[in-house]
């Protein structure tokens, strides 16, 4: 059986970011990356109220997030030429790319210094996690031993991510062991969040304002869902890589 060449792993050259899909990623993850610096300082520069900056953030973040991690399917004049397996591509290395960036900085702090954080309500530094508890989920500010097992899982996970992207853009798309670290992690995302999620509603969102709309269904709801929806993603990508390396299903 002949080897396929590089591209049939790594995806056709041609599925690069253009400028008008950058432009589209600025515009939907740029607002996220500066969200929380700039929400600390509207309230201990500004003193602006703290729920209803929280809530703004929040906005931006789920919003952001889920829209940006989009951008490759959206109708965009530079990707006419593009199949679906190069959409698909470039929306799951974004996708993984920002999901290493959040395990390996904001939860892995919050892993690392949670008793700090939760003792330091009126603390600058601890405001971007404390943005996310004030009426999202009180859970953080506790830290019960299963939310810590949870965040030690997605820590990990960042870690196994970090390992598979830098195989995956060393051999520029050509290491299958970072497509295999790719699908495991997707796996565990689907795990964790799984187990948060459900978790949560078995127990009737007792940490969760059900009164609020925005709490519930933006804070608690769309803020976690990307990892629910596009890790199976990941492993319908990552399954396309293997099939088309190993010459496609028996029998075909």
């Amino acid at each position: 059986m002949t080897k396929p060449q590089a591209a049939d792993i790594s995806g056709p050259a041609s599925a690069k970011p253009n400028l008008d899909l950058w432009i589209a990623r600025g515009i939907t993850l740029g607002p996220v990356a500066l969200a929380f610096p700039v929400a600390t300082w509207l309230v201990f520069g500004l003193g602006s109220d703290r729920k209803a900056t929280a809530d703004g953030l929040a906005l931006i973040y789920s919003f952001g997030l889920f829209l940006g991690f989009t951008t490759s399917l959206w109708p965009l004049p530079s990707l006419r030429s593009w199949t679906g397996r190069e959409r698909l591509q470039s929306l799951c290395l974004l996708f993984l790319i920002v999901s290493c960036i959040t395990h390996l900085s904001w939860e892995l702090i919050w892993l690392v210094a949670h008793d700090a954080i939760a003792g330091s309500r009126d603390a600058a530094w601890a405001y971007p996690w404390w943005a996310y508890i004030d009426g999202g989920d009180m859970r953080y500010a506790e830290a019960t031993p299963t939310l810590l097992m949870m965040e030690v899982l997605s820590v990990s996970n960042g870690a196994i991510c970090a390992l598979g992207l830098a195989l995956w853009y060393r051999s520029n798309g050509t290491d299958i062991r970072a497509v295999l670290l790719f699908m495991a992690m997707a796996v565990v995302h689907l795990y964790s969040t799984s187990l948060y999620y459900g978790g949560e509603i078995i127990a009737g969102l007792p940490n969760v304002d059900t009164s609020s709309v925005l709490d519930t269904w933006v804070k608690f709801g769309l803020a976690n869902v990307s990892w629910l929806v596009f890790p199976p993603c990941v492993l319908a990508w990552g399954a396309g890589i293997i099939l088309r390396r190993d010459g496609g299903p028996r029998g075909s």
